[in-house]
Order: structure tokens, then C-alpha cells, then sequence
């Protein structure tokens, strides 16, 4: 969950809670107010009715209201509690009874004691607590969501900048050679950070540059001495007073040598992909190519009993040839290399994606570990940059690389860019 929408439903919890608390301490206290002052109107009318009765020595003419009813009930008992509490009014017209305050008193008049009851309806002070509730209610409503639109936008103008330093985190790559670039924000936060990883990515590109100048510079500086290793071991192998023994150590010390050379060349190769330097594409008939290539390795397809099966659809593609030829050479040799005397190749090409699948092992591949470079299988002989290269080339042409097992066939994939 994205932080500004967990922030606005903790935020939208809280003030909802906070609202429907608020609304009921507001209501009550409305409430309590109005009828307060209903009972107030009471006490009103028993006085009005103590002080007629003071000055005339006769109970009130009682009129007929239809909020007001005052009775008077001739009683012997003497010990009536004056009180205000809850009852009903019968309202006449409506034929229903109604919320009401009824104040219960009493009166002497000469030597008869009366018990007063002066009931009001409250129909009008509920009918005024649920107005003035409503209202009330629309405008908390309507002012909390003008607060989360307003909030809403607020926050996310203010994440903009976060947003673009990720933005910009997550297309940095070091072979673009492109940096994390400053974002104007006067939010002193997301200005430090941008600060930050702006100067973090300068220091990881200078660190790769200076790396990468390094290994490239080195791998040239070694062609020449492996060349004068390769030709003093050949002049050496071609001497006759080298004893059997000799020969054999002179073998393995060449063969140790020509696979540092396939390495340094492998290496110098990866540098000038990663450093674009092999960019002039051309259009290749990519089914013509896969056939002709298939026809170079026929040897060692038939030194291993190896059949091949060819499913190829036409497919053009845009791509340097030196670079086709070195994936092909890698992606073949790979099925061949790591295949089983008497196994099977498939080749496939549609008009999205090339394939190459081999028997082989009876387990799936570790896919975590297979495209890092120098990995390889103990029994391989290889420098174990072959699928690097080939990831490193789908990578510099936006290619989909990946490796699946199904079927007891392993499978390489190249899929084109649409």
C-alpha cells in the first residue's frame, strides 16, 4: 500500500471517529439544552398559577393548546413530591402520543389542596434537535471532504519530488552512464535525500567507470604477452630434442593458455557491448543465418550423435551481425557442449522469439546463477562468459533473455523487442 493511501485512511478513520463522538456529545448536549429550557417554561407556568391563585383565591381557567395541557386534580394527600420528568402528550389532532416534560406540583386553595400537572409537548424542541443535528451533520460532511481533496492534492504535490527521485533511482543504469539528477523541492527532507542520492549515484558511476576502464585496459595489455606465450609454446613443441614428458606438460600449459585467451577476448568483447561500442545494426534474414549456422556445427553435432530439428519461421531483424554471430555461436555451442551423446536440439524462431532447447541433465538449472559471469558446470571447458555475452547482448537491444526446463529439454530464449 502506497503511503499517501494509508495516510489518508488512518487519516479518513480518525476524523470519521472523531465525527460520529463529536455528534453524539453534540446531540445530547443539544438535547439537554433544549428540553432545560422546556423545563424552564414550566416553572413558568406554575408560578403564573401560584400567582393567580395568590391574588384571586381561585384556580385559573384552564384554556385549550396544542402543545400546553395544565390539570387540576382535587386530592387529600398532602405529601405530593414537586418534580419534572419524562411523559407523553396525547396530541388531539394527530390521535398520537407524543414526547412531553410534565411538571408534577400542587396548590391550596382554602382549605383544598390541588395537584397540578403542566405537560408541554416536545415534538417541536426534537423536531428542532434533529434540524439543527442535520445541518450540522451536512456541514461536518461537506467540510471533510473538501479537507481530503484539498489534502489529497496537498500531498501529492508535495510528493512530487519523492516521486521523481524514484522515478529516477529506478531507470538508473550504469551502462546508460546517465546520473540521478537534482529536483527543485523546498521541502527540506526530499531535498537532503535528493542530495544524497544524487551524489551517491556520481560516486557508483565513477567507481564503474574507473572499474570497467581497468578491466578493459587490462585484457588488452595481456593479448600481446599471451601471443608471445602462444608462439614460444608452439616453437617449443616443435623441437625435437623435447623428451614425451615435456611435450605432454608443453600441451596442457598451451591449452591452459588458449582458453586465457578465449577468456581475455571474451572479456574485452563484454567491455565494448556494455560500453556501446558495436552499435552499427543492419537487416539480417535471422532464419538464413540460424540455418547456416546450424550447418558450421555439424561436426560436432554428429562427433556426439546429436540430431537437430529445425522449426524456423522467416524473421527479419535489426541487430549487428558480429554480435548475432557471437549469440548464435554461444547459444549453439551451448546446446551442444552441455548435451548428452545421442541427445536431441530443437531450434525454433517465430516472428517473436528464438529458442534453443537441448536434453541434457535431468534436472532443471539453478536460473539464479546460470547468466553471472564465470559460472559453469565442473565438467565444462568454457571461459563461462557464453550466456553472459548473450544477456549482456539482448540486453543492449531491450531482448527478453530467460531459461526454462519442461519436458526433460533445457531451454534458452531470446524474445525480440516488439
Amino acid at each position: 500500500m502506497k503511503l499517501l493511501d494509508r495516510y489518508n485512511r488512518v487519516s479518513l478513520l480518525a476524523t470519521i471517529s472523531m465525527i460520529v463522538i463529536a455528534g453524539i456529545v453534540y446531540y445530547f448536549t443539544i438535547s439537554f439544552i433544549l428540553t432545560n429550557q422546556v423545563d424552564k417554561d414550566l416553572l413558568v407556568e406554575e408560578n403564573e398559577i401560584f400567582d393567580y391563585v395568590s391574588l384571586n383565591h381561585r384556580l385559573p381557567q384552564v384554556f385549550k393548546s396544542d402543545d400546553l395541557k395544565i390539570r387540576f386534580t382535587a386530592t387529600p394527600d398532602s405529601t405530593i413530591v414537586r418534580r419534572i420528568a419524562d411523559s407523553h402528550f396525547y396530541d388531539d389532532q394527530e390521535h398520537e402520543d407524543e414526547a412531553a416534560r410534565m411538571l408534577t406540583s400542587s396548590v391550596r386553595v382554602g382549605t383544598q389542596l390541588y395537584r397540578i400537572n403542566i405537560t408541554e409537548s416536545k415534538v417541536e424542541t426534537d423536531y428542532l434537535i434533529r434540524v439543527i443535528f442535520m445541518i450540522t451533520l451536512g456541514l461536518i460532511f461537506v467540510l471533510l471532504v473538501v479537507l481530503l481533496l484539498v489534502n489529497r492534492t496537498l500531498m501529492r504535490k508535495l510528493w512530487e519530488p519523492f516521486y521523481e527521485t524514484l522515478r529516477q533511482i529506478k531507470l538508473f543504469n550504469l551502462a546508460d552512464r546517465n546520473g540521478i539528477h537534482q529536483v527543485d523541492t523546498r521541502i527540506d527532507e526530499f531535498h537532503d535525500l535528493n542530495r544524497e542520492v544524487t551524489a551517491m549515484s556520481q560516486r557508483v558511476l565513477q567507481d564503474y567507470q574507473s572499474l570497467k576502464s581497468f578491466t578493459e585496459n587490462a585484457s588488452h595489455e595481456l593479448m600481446t604477452p599471451l601471443a608471445v606465450i602462444v608462439s614460444k609454446l608452439e616453437t617449443l613443441m616443435q623441437d625435437s630434442d623435447v623428451t614425451e614428458r615435456q611435450g605432454v606438460l608443453i600441451g596442457e600449459a598451451y591449452q591452459t593458455v588458449d582458453r586465457l585467451k578465449k577468456l581475455n577476448r571474451s572479456m574485452l568483447l563484454l567491455s565494448r557491448i556494455e560500453n556501446k561500442l558495436m552499435q552499427d545494426a543492419e537487416d539480417i534474414d535471422l532464419r538464413d543465418t540460424v540455418r547456416k549456422k546450424v550447418i558450421e556445427f555439424q561436426e560436432l553435432l554428429a562427433d556426439k550423435h546429436i540430431v537437430i530439428r529445425e522449426d524456423l519461421e522467416p524473421h527479419h531483424i535489426k541487430l549487428n551481425r558480429d554480435l548475432l554471430n557471437i549469440m548464435l555461436n554461444n547459444l549453439l555451442g551451448n546446446a551442444i557442449q552441455h548435451n548428452s551423446p545421442g541427445g536431441r536440439i530443437v531450434v525454433r524462431l517465430t516472428g517473436q522469439q528464438l529458442s534453443f532447447c537441448n536434453t541434457g541433465v535431468p534436472n532443471s538449472l539453478n536460473q539464479q546463477t546460470i547468466f553471472q559471469r564465470f559460472h559453469k558446470s565442473p565438467e565444462s571447458e568454457g571461459t563461462g562468459l557464453g550466456l553472459t555475452l548473450v544477456k549482456q547482448i539482448c540486453d543492449n537491444y531491450s531482448f527478453g533473455f530467460g531459461y526454462t526446463f519442461a519436458d526433460q529439454l533445457h531451454c534458452f530464449t531470446v524474445v525480440f523487442a516488439n
